[in-house]
């Protein structure tokens, strides 16, 4: 049973971790690959980074085999590289945010999800703050006062109203199934 449970350490250790982490390290916020498949591609990459790095691992040990008396390429070695290896990177990836970000997302899909709309809703909020900010200034004397930009402005003020009017439509959305997700 412990043999079993070594193996799937190993397979783990191997295939697995010490690519997941440095792309986690790479890529650390949610979404960067991919919106819907993020994880998967990363999950993806990580195998094929976890490969690569043991076989790199397993090259340096054989050449400092070569060089020394007693043979580095031992499987103690390599769990003790791959290990720290492996830990290093996952300290790394927890501090960029990676690591935790992706864990939380797993313990508490509704957090991360919550967490989304919030950003989503800043994001509207203030694009359409920038909107009003450009509107006013291009509704002022000052702006209204020069032929030229009074006939520019006339041309693009209808088009930032529509902008903004969108903008209150998808705030109002988030708002209601915000309100709606409060409710149940």
């Amino acid at each position: 049973m412990i043999d079993i449970l070594i193996g799937i350490l190993a397979l783990i250790l191997i295939f697995f971790l010490p690519g997941f982490f440095l792309v986690l390290i790479i890529f650390p916020k949610r979404g960067q690959l991919s919106s819907d498949f993020d994880l998967l591609f990363k999950a993806a990459l990580g195998i094929a980074l976890s490969i690569f790095i043991s076989i790199m691992i397993v090259i340096i040990l054989d050449q400092l085999d070569a060089l020394g008396d007693s043979p580095a390429t031992m499987s103690l070695n390599l769990w003790l590289v791959m290990g720290v290896l492996t830990v290093s990177l996952g300290i790394i990836a927890w501090m960029l945010g990676g690591l935790r970000d992706h864990l939380m997302a797993l313990i508490k899909p509704s957090l991360a999800s919550q967490q989304e709309v919030s950003d989503e809703l800043h994001r509207y909020m203030e694009k359409k703050r920038k909107l009003q900010e450009k509107l006013a200034f291009m509704e002022s004397e000052e702006y209204q006062s020069d032929d030229m930009l009074k006939e520019e402005a006339s041309v693009r003020i209808p088009k930032i109203k529509k902008e903004i009017v969108a903008l209150n439509k998808e705030i109002d959305r988030i708002l209601a199934e915000k309100e709606k997700e409060g409710e149940s």
